[in-house]
């Protein structure tokens, strides 16, 4: 079951079972430092203040502007997270996400993923790791 459901022009963000997920909208190709602020103040609404495992969906995106890659590796927008899953579908996004975590280094566990099931079963291990 869903709860904490937010869904906008840019993101769809729920909780399920403890783990936060979020898919980018198919018209948002690029990600900007704008948009990825929305993203975050998005995704902390939805955590109700509570620490918690996130997969993302970044099969759609285009490009990640390097504004934007560097502010969602700390800060803010690592707030309330204890693991990070990307979930990737084309050489494209495997690319992005690699650079992502080999040159910004995020504070917090993240790996990529072409399979949501084998994501998921990395994020179990975080879900009761609090901040």
């Amino acid at each position: 079951m869903k709860d904490s459901h937010v869904i906008n022009d840019k993101i769809e963000l729920w909780i399920e079972d403890g783990i936060l997920f979020a898919v980018l909208q198919e018209k948002l190709k690029i990600l900007t430092l704008e948009n990825a602020k929305e993203i975050v103040a998005d995704r902390l609404k939805v955590s109700n203040g509570i620490s918690r495992p996130f997969i993302i969906d970044l099969s759609k995106l285009a490009k990640v502007d390097l504004e934007a890659r560097k502010y969602m590796a700390t800060g803010d927008a690592v707030k309330l997270l204890n693991a990070t899953a990307i979930l990737v579908k084309n050489q494209l996004t495997k690319l992005m996400a690699n650079i992502y975590i080999r040159i910004n280094r995020p504070e917090i566990p993240t790996r990529f993923f072409e399979n949501k099931e084998e994501a998921i079963l990395w994020l179990e291990k975080f879900k009761y790791n609090a901040n």
